[in-house]
Parts: C-alpha cells; sequence; structure tokens
C-alpha cells in the first residue's frame, strides 16, 4: 500500500502516527498543521485519508473536487463533533466520514469543571489584574460553589462527567435532557427538570448539547432574561448555542454575573461583542487540548484507518448507514422520519420506543436496522448529532430508552407498512407510514387519525379543535409569511375530538410563523420538522 497518501493535519500527533507509518509505511504519511480553504481544494483530490481535528474546514467544494477524481476515501475526525465536515456532501460522494466519539469525553468534562470554578472565583480577571500590577481583591470577590445549584442542559457522557464531579464538590445537580428517562436519571443522582425550571433555580448552567437545528440560538436573549439573575454561563459544548451579542449584553447589565465559553459561533475567535467584558472568560476551544486526550484520539483514529484500509472494516461512521437487506433501505429511512415526527409529537424524555413493521417486503428478513432507523429519528430530533445505524441503539439505552419490535396489525389498504411508537412515563404517540414508487414516504397515521400525505422535506404538525375554519386560517397565516404550501392533510383524532393537521412547506417555519399558528384560539400544537 506504498501509493497510499494519508494526511494527518491540525496537529495530531502521538502514537497514532506511529501506528500509521508501521501499517502503511513511512513514505504514506503527511503530518501537517491546518488547512487553509485554499490549499485544501488544491491538495485534496490527491489524498486517500484526511485526517483532521477541528482546525480545518471541509466543505462541499473540496469534497466534489476530490470526489471527481475518487481517490479519497476517508474523511477521519480526530474528536467528536463533525461540524467541520460537510457530512451530506461526503454521503453524496461516498466518501466515509468517522470520529472518535470517546477520545476527548473526560477532557471536555474537566475544561467545562475548571471554568465552573473559574467563572465562581473570576480566576482569570484575577491574572490579568496581577499581570498589570495591580492588587484589587475588593473588586474580585467571587462565590463558592458548594450548596449552589448547577443546571446542566445535556446528559451524555460529557454532561454526565460533570454531573458526577460538581456533586461530589458540593453542588445540587439538576439537568435537562429530552432523552433522558426519570428512571435513568435517578440512577445518575440527577434531578430532571424542564429548562424553565432550569432558568429558575441554577446558579450555573453548564451546556452539553449538541449544535442542532433545535439548539441554534437556544440561549438567546428572551432564554437568559427568564434565568436567575445572578447565574453563571459555561459553554465548553459547541459554538451557536448561546447568542453572544444577548450574553455580552445581560453580563454587562448585571443579570448574568458572569459566563465562561470554550466554543463560538465563529471559530478562530478573535474579536467579537465577548471581548472587552470583564465578567467573560475565553478560552480557545481547549476542551480536547490534553496530551491524553490528542493521544486517545489520534491512536483511536488510527486503529479505524488501518482497519479499513487493510480489512475494509469500518469503525465510528457517522454518515454510514449500513443496510444489509437493499429491499429495506427505503423503510429504514421512512423509520426515521416516522421516529422524528413521533418525538417531536412527544417533546419529552422517551422511556420507550417501539416498531412494528408489515407486508410482503418485511418477509424473512430481519427488521432490525428498521428499528435501528427508527431510534434515529426520535434521538436526532433533539439529541446527539452523531446519531446513526451503528451507535444508535446504544446511544438509546445510554438514555434509558427501551426498544421493542412489536407485533404487525396488518397493512391495511397499505402494500407495506411500519409503524412507530414513542412513549414517555405518561404520553404515548404512534405514527404510521409507507413507501410508494420511487421512495415516496407518506405519512398514513398518527396517533387514532388516519391520514395520507407526501413527507415533504419541511412539514408543520397542527393539532387544534375538530371545528370549521381553521384550515383557512392556517392557510392565511403561512401565505403571509410567504411561505408556499406543497401539500395538506387532516386528521380526525377521534379518541381526543381534536384533528390533527400535516401540511408541507416548501421551506423551513420560522419561529415567528409558529408563534402566530399557536396564537390561534384553541391550538394545541404547532411544530416544524425537517426531515
Amino acid at each position: 500500500m506504498a501509493d497510499l497518501h494519508i494526511v494527518a493535519a491540525d496537529g495530531i500527533k502521538g502514537s497514532g502516527l506511529e501506528m500509521l507509518k508501521e501499517a502503511f509505511g513511512e513514505d504514506a504519511i503527511e503530518v501537517r498543521g491546518k488547512y487553509s480553504p485554499e490549499e485544501l481544494l488544491e491538495k485534496i483530490e490527491d489524498i486517500d485519508a484526511l485526517l483532521i481535528r477541528s482546525g480545518t474546514t471541509v466543505p462541499r467544494e473540496a469534497i466534489e473536487k476530490a470526489a471527481a477524481k475518487g481517490r479519497l476515501k476517508v474523511i477521519g475526525r480526530a474528536g467528536v463533533g463533525t461540524d467541520n465536515i460537510d457530512k451530506v456532501a461526503s454521503t453524496e460522494k461516498g466518501i466515509i466520514v468517522m470520529n472518535t466519539p470517546f477520545g476527548n469525553t473526560t477532557s471536555a468534562a474537566e475544561q467545562a469543571i475548571a471554568l465552573i470554578f473559574a467563572c465562581a472565583r473570576n480566576t482569570a480577571r484575577a491574572d490579568r489584574l496581577m499581570q498589570e500590577g495591580k492588587w484589587e481583591k475588593k473588586d474580585l470577590v467571587g462565590c463558592e460553589v458548594i450548596g449552589k445549584t448547577l443546571g446542566l442542559i445535556g446528559m451524555g457522557k460529557i454532561g454526565s462527567h460533570v454531573s458526577r464531579v460538581m456533586s461530589a464538590a458540593g453542588m445540587d445537580v439538576i439537568a435537562y435532557d429530552p432523552f433522558l428517562s426519570e428512571d435513568r436519571a435517578k440512577q445518575m443522582g440527577v434531578e430532571l427538570v424542564s429548562l424553565d425550571d432550569i432558568c429558575a433555580r441554577a446558579d450555573f448552567v453548564s451546556l452539553h448539547t449538541p449544535l442542532t437545528d433545535q439548539t441554534r440560538n437556544m440561549l438567546n436573549r428572551d432564554f437568559m432574561s427568564k434565568m436567575k439573575k445572578g447565574v453563571r454561563i459555561v459553554n465548553c459544548a459547541r459554538g451557536g448555542i448561546i447568542d453572544e451579542d444577548a450574553l455580552a449584553d445581560l453580563v454587562k447589565e448585571g443579570h448574568i454575573a458572569g459566563a465562561a465559553l470554550d466554543v463560538f459561533a465563529k471559530e478562530p475567535c478573535t474579536e467579537g461583542p465577548l471581548f472587552g467584558v470583564k465578567d467573560i472568560l475565553l478560552t480557545p476551544h481547549l476542551g480536547a487540548s490534553t496530551e491524553e486526550a490528542e493521544e486517545r484520539c489520534g491512536s483511536q483514529m488510527a486503529e479505524q484507518v488501518i482497519k479499513y484500509f487493510k480489512n475494509g472494516e469500518i469503525i465510528n461512521a457517522v454518515n454510514l448507514d449500513i443496510t444489509r437487506e437493499k429491499d429495506l433501505a427505503p423503510y429504514v429511512e421512512l423509520a426515521k422520519k416516522l421516529g422524528k415526527i413521533g418525538a417531536t409529537l412527544l417533546r419529552g424524555a422517551a422511556v420507550k420506543i417501539e416498531v412494528s413493521c408489515a407486508g410482503p417486503v418485511f418477509e424473512g428478513k430481519d427488521i432490525g436496522e428498521v428499528v435501528s432507523g427508527a431510534v434515529i429519528g426520535v434521538l436526532s430530533a433533539f439529541g446527539p448529532e452523531d446519531v446513526n445505524i451503528v451507535n444508535a441503539k446504544h446511544l438509546a439505552k445510554e438514555r434509558g430508552i427501551n426498544i421493542a419490535e412489536t407485533e404487525a396489525a396488518g397493512c391495511g389498504v397499505y402494500q407495506n407498512r411500519v409503524d412507530v411508537i414513542v412513549k414517555s412515563a405518561d404520553v404515548t404517540c404512534v405514527v404510521g407510514g409507507t413507501v410508494s414508487g420511487e421512495d415516496v414516504y407518506r405519512l398514513i397515521k398518527i396517533d387514532d387519525a388516519n391520514m395520507d400525505t407526501r413527507l415533504n422535506k419541511h412539514i408543520l404538525l397542527l393539532r387544534y379543535p375538530d371545528l370549521p375554519g381553521y384550515v383557512g386560517k392556517f392557510g392565511t397565516i403561512i401565505a403571509n409569511h410567504g411561505i408556499n404550501i406543497e401539500n395538506m392533510e387532516v386528521g380526525c383524532l377521534e379518541s381526543r375530538k381534536r384533528a390533527s393537521m400535516v401540511i408541507g412547506l416548501g421551506e423551513a417555519a420560522t419561529d415567528k410563523l409558529l408563534d402566530e399558528l399557536l396564537a390561534v384560539e384553541g391550538v394545541e400544537k404547532a411544530f416544524h420538522v425537517a426531515l
């Protein structure tokens, strides 16, 4: 394999490099720093495997240029987050994107813990003043963390580690995670609460959630204004979750006592509203920057690349859906869509996901991947950014979600169908669908309402009284926002005397549109789902 060209960029180092050199020869491995966009575009077509950290960005343009020549097979991210890689373009071009999801868990958690303490005691500002020759103790009075309430948003591996350590430090830990069950939270020793409870009760808030459509600008001006006066906020998760302008203003106004950020909406970040605010501490995305994390991530990525090129084995691929039964591939995709709709309607912590399949396409086949598809849909509604067919059931189990295949009641008038049932402690949502023609996905059931409508990329889900006049009201509001309605279906929920409407939109619904729809008298739910 002397003709392989594997690039380890962004300062990847450690025993992983030696593993790669031993496996493929010294000449096959190029070690370098971060690529500029222009340089990556120039060089990428001659690379077989590109291994990066958070520095290099791999956009669609670079991926398409690499695909034209056909050499690039793997993009490896030595770490968890892959938002610096265009995964959609990679998937379209058949390029595998791998990560090392557990290599930097401890390091990222410890950075958050360090920033909680530093934020509490004004450590960074104290150092700056001392370096300037100033002794200003009176202006640096902080607070103890013992006896304070820590609100965690996200309870994956990193959030869980922070919870354990800060509980031992004497903090009362409360947590919000839409996919963590009450039983699992009790096992972890935390109180599961709503976001409103986090705002009302937390003295410190630490973020541990991925950046998704649902979490982007989650901590906006309105949200942070509702927080307890004097709160301190720490973000070592992802930039873009916090509105940085609003955070700076609220710290200056004294509503927020302090903040510590390791991640930013745009990186590298060397200027902006957060700079020069005395009670804001900034670090340059150091969450994974420890010798131990770099060693673990580097060696894990090297092992994965070696196994791929030597044996064709694919490990921790974040964009690969492995469907052994080709006939079931469209139904795996359908199950993802149904799971996402079910989770959106549930709007709570799922404790169980049930999947039933009926029809000749499923006869004699293992439907495990269809079940995994449903789990991906449920979790991706608000949860892990890198959930895939390989890790879906594992991530669900970590969150205390039970998964079951249930006996199908039959297909009804359809040739084949899939039903996904998502349950919380007190609510059950049933969503059914089928596939017709050239992979046209159709929604045929929500709870006990039968319907039949094509699933667009963007859909609105509405629930309201089963009375005349609502269709016209909804259509007028949507039209006033300049959004085209591509299809619409209404189903009657007999058991609830309510109606469910599914509207296919030409583009995503805005928050303002959803607020206006919810303001219509009697409307119970109005959700946008991107499929």
